[in-house]
């Protein structure tokens, strides 16, 4: 499977509105040079913060790749979903138009944005931006993964060892192997270019538009993502039956698996 439905002039212009986007989330950021816009702060439903940033990145992100792609879904964090639309869709968009708000918020750099091409509920393409970092990270199924332009490619390490895996949400069966904090999107990234060795993020306030992309990055980077059982995780239903996502360098896979409670 490829995404051949995206022309390159298409992506070119979906490049262009992530940037842009990334660009506006820099200009209302508390950690840049600006002194910051009124973030107009807001507590979800589940506990997740939205802000001012959160709502324009999305509506700049969503109206392009409507613009683009009129006759595919879109599943977004900021977005009521269509459950009826993304039952029957072959082709989802799942956006994060600001993934780490609370990050954000708070000064840091380790926010970032996610978009990922789902056919037939597979990630096939995937983009990250982190603005505060200057990554831009892209992958397509079959065509690898990059950063900046240069190649992504998970870690070759047979056995785990101590801080490389990131553990988000329970408490690991080996708590040395915890890497430092982190977003969880930036964990995806240093487990795509070989910095951490895994990831393991269970599924509490964390959906689809969180993983997405990611699982193309990582798996374009000759990685493995899974479910706890080792299956293949799918994405465009809004759906979430599974309660692990667990992401490697695929030497340590069951390893990783083993970390579990069981």
């Amino acid at each position: 499977m490829n995404s051949q439905g995206i022309q390159e002039s298409q992506k070119r212009e979906l490049l262009t509105a992530v940037r842009r986007a990334g660009e506006l989330l820099l200009e209302l950021w508390p950690g840049g040079s600006s002194i910051g816009a009124a973030l107009e702060i807001k507590t979800k439903g589940d506990g997740s913060l939205v802000s001012l940033a959160d709502l324009r990145s999305n509506e700049l992100i969503t109206n392009v790749i409507t613009e683009l792609f009129p006759s595919d879904a879109l599943l977004s964090e900021e977005t009521e979903p269509d459950n009826a639309t993304l039952a029957a869709a072959r082709r989802t968009w799942i956006i994060d138009p600001l993934d780490g708000t609370a990050a954000f918020l708070a000064g840091r750099d380790d926010f970032s944005i996610l978009v990922a091409l789902c056919e037939d509920q597979i990630p096939t393409f995937g983009v990250m931006l982190f603005p505060a970092r200057g990554q831009m990270i892209i992958a397509e199924h079959g065509k690898g993964a990059t950063v900046n332009g240069a190649p992504l490619a998970v870690s070759r390490n047979q056995l785990l060892s101590q801080e490389r895996v990131y553990i988000r949400n329970f408490e690991c069966t080996r708590p040395e192997l915890s890497s430092p904090g982190m977003d969880s999107g930036l964990a995806f990234l240093k487990v795509a270019c070989g910095e951490l060795d895994g990831a393991i993020i269970k599924m509490s306030t964390h959906r689809e538009w969180d993983i997405a992309a990611p699982l193309v990055v990582i798996s374009e980077a000759n990685g493995l993502v899974s479910d706890e059982t080792g299956a293949v995780i799918r994405c465009g239903s809004g759906l979430i039956s599974y309660r692990y996502v667990v992401a490697s360098n695929g030497i340590n896979h069951k390893e990783l698996l083993a970390l579990i409670p069981r």
